[in-house]
């Protein structure tokens, strides 16, 4: 079979095409360090990456919300803790200041430290996360969460969170599920309700004023409003605890999924560089065949 120089130099020069192809395949692979750089290189693999990155997107966003949410918890913890702490020494104070044997100018020295703790718990009650946002005041966080006077401005709204592909995380916390009210009951009294900051403001009153019955009455509503706030800083515990354990599992499964990315993209570069250099003595050898074989051309004798 006769082999026309037209056909001979259509097939020299596709087979140079294609080798310098593969090379350049090999060059960019190299150079961005992945094996996949177009979904045509293997289209099945390109599809699970890109499932894979959606993965990846979507953990990151979920840490990035767990580590929100940590923030506000951590700052919601150290508050009731500084709280709780405060509450023990309005009661030593109650206890203390009950006490028949003390005198009314005693008492008024004691109601003047009393204002002074329940200001600094209406500052806790106040506190703000990094970005100035109220932690106790449901979702009205760009104001505080209690008045001057001590009444609760904020709601009751919640705010689950996602960290993971199905669970939730509270993000706000309603200050009147903290800072408790209690009902008080007075013989030939309707009963009433009485705030978290009325009940302190009314142990003041009654220290300053030398009213000993009322100064003892303190003391049992103290234990009430009291245990509201180790109730909340339980459950503020308990999220702390399930954020962590979240974190952890968030972490193992990121490492999971970069891990088979990178077994999928990531380029060998000892198998390439080897691919490079047979693709460089593949394509040398073509080129050199070319220019011989062309040579011998009978063109060149016309």
């Amino acid at each position: 079979m006769k082999i026309s120089t037209n056909l001979f130099f259509d097939r020299a020069s596709q087979q140079i095409v294609s080798s310098q192809s593969r090379l350049s395949e090999v060059q960019v692979q190299l150079a961005s360090g992945k094996r996949i750089n177009n979904a045509s290189d293997e289209p099945e693999k390109a599809s699970t990456l890109q499932r894979l990155r959606t993965l990846i997107e979507q953990q990151e966003s979920h840490q990035r919300n767990l580590g929100a949410v940590t923030e506000r918890l951590e700052g919601q913890d150290v508050a009731l803790q500084g709280v709780s702490d405060l509450m023990q020494r309005l009661r030593v104070l109650a206890i203390q200041y009950s006490n028949g044997t003390l005198g009314a100018d005693q008492r008024r020295i004691a109601a003047i430290e009393v204002r002074g703790i329940r200001d600094q718990i209406l500052s806790l009650a106040n506190s703000v996360d990094t970005n100035g946002k109220a932690l106790f005041a449901g979702s009205r966080v760009d104001s505080p969460a209690f008045g001057a006077d001590g009444q609760y401005q904020g709601d009751q709204t919640g705010n689950g969170v996602p960290v993971g592909s199905s669970r939730l995380v509270n993000n706000r916390r309603a200050g009147d599920d903290v800072f408790v009210n209690i009902v008080r009951s007075t013989p030939g009294q309707p009963d009433r309700a009485v705030s978290f900051f009325g009940v302190i403001d009314d142990l003041a009153s009654a220290l300053e004023d030398n009213r000993i019955d009322d100064a003892r009455r303190g003391i049992d509503e103290l234990q009430k409003v009291h245990q509201g706030v180790a109730l909340a800083h339980a459950d503020i515990g308990s999220d702390l605890s399930l954020a962590q354990a979240q974190d952890t599992v968030l972490q193992e499964q990121m490492l999971q999924m970069k891990s088979l990315q990178s077994d999928l993209q990531d380029v060998d570069y000892a198998e390439a560089v080897t691919a490079m250099q047979k693709q460089l003595l593949g394509l040398e050898a073509a080129q050199s065949s070319f220019a011989k074989i062309s040579g011998m051309s009978l063109f060149q004798y016309l």
